[in-house]
C-alpha cells in the first residue's frame, strides 16, 4: 500500500535519516491522520528500535511491555526495568550491538509511537528521556530518533516548547494535518473509487480529510449509504469515536466536549468571552482547554479587528467533531435517525452544506490564494461578523491581501450555477459598506464568489471580481 501525498514530510523524514548528525524528530497530529503510516513506509524494515505506549497503562504496564520490546532487538536481561533511567540504559546498550539493524545511511532509526502514553502521571520517564538523549542519543551523531503521538497538545507543551532538559533539543518537526481536496482525490482514485469531485468534497465535510476513514468506505456503495452505516447505524464504528478522538489527543475533561458541543450550535462562531460565560467555566480552566483545542486544530480562534477592543471569536472547524456534535449528540442541531432522512428535508441539508463548505474553504486557503494568482502575498484570512445590532453584515471569509487589496469571499454550494439576483447584489453591496465602514480600511474592496458550480449567466454579476469553483479548491 503506498503513501499518497505527504511529499513535504517524506522529503524532511529522509533529509534526516541522511544528515551527518544525530536527528531528534517530532511528527504530532491528530488521531486517525496517519502518522504512524507515514513512518513506518518511510523506513520499512529500517528500524534498530521500536516500542508504542500502551493506551490506559499504568508505569508498571508500560515498562513491562518497553522490556519485551528490548528483548525483542537483542536486550538478554530477564528482569524488566525497575524506573525509565534504568530502561534507557538498556536501550543504549542494545544499541551498541553490532546486531542492530541501522539504516543505508549508517543511521540507527529509533520510533516510539504513541510517545504521550509512556510518560503516565508522577513516572520519571520525560526526565530519563531527557537524559538519555543528552547525554547519549544526540552525541553518538548516528542516532535518528522519531517520538510520534495524537496528543497534540501534550507534544507541543511537553517536547516543543519544553523549558527543561529538552529544551531546544528537537531538531525536526512535522505537523501530519489532514489530507487535502487533492490527496482525498489521489486517495480515491487510488482505491478505484469513481466519486466525482463533489462527492468526495462532501465526503470531506463529514469525515474531514482522515485517511483512516476514507479507508473503511466501501467503494461499491453510495456515499449517503457509507455515513449511514459508519456512524448511524446501532454500533456503527464511527458513532463514538469523537469520544474516542478526545481522550487520544486531550486530558479526560468534560470541559472540552462543552466547549465542542456548544459551538456546534453556533455555525458562525462565539466571541469568546461570550462562550465562556454561557459555560460558566473558570477563566483559567477555559483559557488552557480553549488552548489545547486550538493547539489540536479543531477550532479556529482569532480577534475581531475591526471591533470595539478586538475580542477573540471561536468557532469549531472540525469536520468530523462538527459533524458529530450536530448529527449524533442527542443535543445536535441537526440530530436525526440517519442521514438518508436527514437528506429529505432540503432546507436543514443545504444549510448544512452551505456551513460546512465554509469549513472546507477555512482549510483550502492556499488554494484558493492559487486560484486568485496571490500565491507569493501575504495574506491574512478570516470570518468576519459586524459588530452592529441592527444592519450589520456576515461575510463568510475575508482575504486581507499586502498588495493593497481585500477580497470579500462569498462562500455558496449549490448543485447548479449560482444566480446572483438584484436582491442579493444589494445584499452584497450591503456587506462592501458596512466592512468599509466599521473597518475604515483604506484597501481596495473586490468580491469574491466560491461556488461549487460557478456562476449563472444572467444580469447583476458585474459586481464579482473573481468566481473560484470547486476545481480550484482540488488545485494543489
Amino acid at each position: 500500500m503506498k503513501i499518497i501525498g505527504r511529499k513535504k514530510e517524506r522529503e524532511m523524514l529522509e533529509y534526516c535519516a541522511q544528515t551527518k548528525k544525530s536527528e531528534l524528530v517530532c511528527v504530532y497530529g491528530r488521531r486517525r491522520v496517519g502518522k504512524t503510516f507515514l513512518i513506518e513506509q518511510t523506513f520499512a524494515n529500517m528500524f534498530a528500535f521500536r516500542a508504542t505506549g500502551v493506551e490506559s497503562g499504568k508505569t508498571k504496564d508500560q515498562l513491562k511491555y518497553f522490556h519485551e520490546r528490548l528483548k525483542a532487538y537483542g536486550d538478554t536481561s530477564k528482569a524488566q526495568p525497575a524506573n525509565w533511567f534504568e530502561a534507557f540504559a538498556r536501550l543504549e546498550k542494545t544499541l551498541q550491538s553490532d546486531q542492530i539493524t541501522v539504516s543505508p545511511w549508517k543511521k540507527k532509526v529509533i520510533f516510539l509511537d504513541e510517545f504521550p502514553l509512556f510518560a503516565t502521571p508522577r513516572s520519571d520517564f520525560l526526565m530519563a528521556f531527557g537524559e538519555f538523549w543528552n547525554r547519549f542519543g544526540s552525541s553518538a551523531g548516528n542516532i535518528l530518533m522519531i517520538i510520534c503521538g495524537s496528543s497534540t497538545s501534550w507534544i507541543i507543551g511537553n517536547i516543543i516548547e519544553n523549558t527543561g532538559t529538552l529544551y531546544d533539543r528537537v531538531t525536526c518537526k512535522i505537523s501530519l494535518l489532514p489530507f487535502t481536496l487533492r490527496e482525498s482525490e489521489l486517495f480515491f482514485k487510488d482505491r478505484d473509487f469513481d466519486w466525482s469531485r463533489k462527492q468526495i468534497a462532501e465526503c470531506q465535510m463529514v469525515f474531514g480529510g482522515l485517511p483512516f476513514f476514507f479507508d473503511l468506505l466501501n467503494r461499491n456503495e453510495s456515499l449517503i449509504w457509507n455515513i449511514d452505516t459508519l456512524c448511524f447505524q446501532k454500533n456503527a464504528l464511527l458513532r463514538n469515536e469523537s469520544k474516542r478522538l478526545l481522550e487520544a489527543t486531550l486530558k479526560k475533561n468534560d470541559v472540552y466536549s462543552r466547549i465542542l458541543e456548544l459551538l456546534s450550535h453556533h455555525e458562525s462562531g462565539l466571541e469568546k468571552e461570550n462562550c465562556r460565560q454561557m459555560l460558566q467555566i473558570a477563566d483559567g480552566t477555559f483559557s488552557r482547554a480553549v488552548a489545547d483545542l486550538e493547539k489540536c486544530g479543531y477550532i479556529l480562534e482569532y480577534r475581531q479587528k475591526y471591533k470595539k477592543n478586538h475580542p477573540f471569536r471561536l468557532r469549531l472547524v472540525d469536520p468530523f467533531l462538527l459533524f458529530h456534535y450536530q448529527f449524533l449528540s442527542s443535543d445536535g442541531i441537526y440530530h436525526s435517525q440517519s442521514f438518508y432522512s436527514f437528506t429529505q428535508n432540503s432546507g436543514s441539508y443545504l444549510n448544512w452544506r452551505g456551513h460546512a463548505f465554509e469549513n472546507l474553504c477555512l482549510y483550502h486557503i492556499s488554494e484558493i490564494q492559487k486560484a486568485l494568482g496571490i500565491s507569493g502575498i501575504e495574506v491574512n484570512a478570516f470570518p468576519w461578523v459586524s459588530a452592529r445590532k441592527q444592519g450589520g453584515a456576515q461575510i463568510d471569509l475575508v482575504l486581507e491581501r499586502a498588495d493593497q487589496i481585500t477580497n470579500i469571499c462569498e462562500v455558496k454550494y449549490t448543485d447548479s450555477p449560482y444566480r446572483i439576483t438584484a436582491e442579493y447584489e444589494h445584499a452584497l453591496l450591503n456587506k462592501l459598506y458596512v466592512f468599509k465602514e466599521e473597518s475604515k480600511t483604506k484597501q481596495a474592496l473586490r468580491i469574491v464568489l466560491i461556488t461549487a458550480e460557478g456562476l449563472a449567466e444572467v444580469a447583476y454579476s458585474e459586481r464579482i471580481a473573481k468566481i473560484i469553483t470547486l476545481d480550484d479548491l482540488f488545485d494543489a
